[in-house]
C-alpha cells in the first residue's frame, strides 16, 4: 500500500497545482514520510 501512495506523490507532482505533500497528507503518509526524512538525514549528518 505505501508503494501505491508513493507511486500517487510522484504523479502529483506532474499535476499543475497539486503537490506530493497534498497527496502525502491525505493519504496519511505525511508524518512517517517526515519522519524517514529525518531519520536519513540524522544518519548521514549525525
Amino acid at each position: 500500500m505505501a508503494l501505491v501512495k508513493g507511486m500517487a506523490m510522484g504523479i502529483a507532482e506532474v499535476i499543475p497545482g497539486v503537490s506530493g505533500g497534498t497527496i502525502a497528507f491525505i493519504t496519511g503518509i505525511y508524518e512517517t514520510l517526515l519522519e524517514t526524512i529525518k531519520n536519513i538525514l540524522y544518519w548521514r549528518y549525525g
